[in-house]
């Protein structure tokens, strides 16, 4: 017999299958992570995870869409009143973006994200024309930005990044939140409008 559920518990199940996934992807990776070890993590019954993804794979998705639901939230919060914010406070906010702690893809390993890629064909991540997407989206809300950019250049060096995390233990672990500081320095450098 089916449990009915209010939407108050609905919504606190939902967070908890969320927060699961955040800490084994993290702690297990993709690859090695089931339905049962998710639900298992969140304290909740195997059904109650059909209710809301079909697929771990779907699940996926969530678990990405929520990290940038979370992500686009700081952001609006930044844009001062006429919907705009500087590129320097832009950059200084993706910056923090990609910093581990708030980022769960940076955290996780080589062979999850070669299951990501494999598992996630339907073109809502992993494909230039989305990345382009997303950036193209923001532009207009960035003041002080060039107005010859190529996003090709910037989407390259924020994939720079997930390479550095990716093949992390190959690099000196102490210096890869250096190097990335370093990438959004030459990002700025780039990005913003010459005023001189």
């Amino acid at each position: 017999m089916a449990v009915a559920f209010t939407q108050e518990q609905r919504d606190e199940i939902q967070r908890k299958l969320i927060e699961a996934g955040f800490e084994l992807s993290s702690t297990i990776g993709f690859k090695k992570m089931t339905i049962a070890k998710i639900t298992e993590a969140a304290g909740v019954a195997i059904g109650s995870f059909y209710i809301f993804y079909d697929s771990k794979e779907n699940f996926a998705k969530a678990l990405i869409g929520e990290m940038e639901a979370r992500s686009m939230c700081k952001l609006t919060a930044l844009l001062s009143n006429d919907g705009t914010i500087t590129v320097k406070e832009f950059l200084d906010w993706y910056r923090d973006y990609y910093r581990p702690e708030n980022n769960f893809l940076l955290r996780i390993r080589l062979e999850d994200w070669i299951w990501l890629k494999s598992h996630i064909t339907d073109g809502t991540y992993f494909e230039s024309g989305k990345d382009t997407d997303r950036i193209t989206k923001i532009l207009p809300c960035i003041t002080g930005i060039r107005k010859d950019i190529d996003i090709g250049i910037v989407i390259n060096f924020i994939k720079a990044i997930y390479a550095i995390y990716q093949n992390r233990e190959t690099f000196f672990e102490a210096s890869l939140q250096k190097n990335v500081d370093l990438i959004f320095d030459t990002i700025y450098c780039y990005v913003r409008e010459d005023t001189e």
